[in-house]
């Protein structure tokens, strides 16, 4: 008797702490998602606002095209779109101005 009653409250322990971690992992992949969500708005419209602070001369410091870059490969791990793509191959053709600043 002692022992089915241990056998039952083990059992509802364990159920309630499997239960527990199915919730976790759903709200952290909700929140996850949120967050690679607002991770890809926030790049797309960094990469966009550079893009266009140097557009018109076509020139850009090698220190501001690194970033650039870095951040578009993350764009793009993040699933971003192909939108950021079109203004990475009109930057192909563009001068960069090497600085001091990267040869330290």
């Amino acid at each position: 008797m002692t022992q089915q009653i241990i056998g039952i409250v083990v059992n509802f322990i364990v159920t309630g702490l499997l239960g527990y971690a199915v919730a976790t992992i759903k709200n952290y992949r909700k929140k996850n998602s949120a967050t690679n969500k607002a991770l890809k708005i926030m790049l797309q419209s960094n990469l966009t606002n550079t893009y266009f602070v140097y557009s018109d001369k076509k020139v850009i410091s090698d220190y501001v095209y690194r970033n650039w870059i870095n951040m578009f490969k993350e764009y793009k791990e993040l699933g971003g779109n192909e939108y950021v793509d079109t203004l990475a191959e009109k930057m192909e053709n563009w001068e960069i101005v090497r600085t001091d600043i990267l040869n330290n």
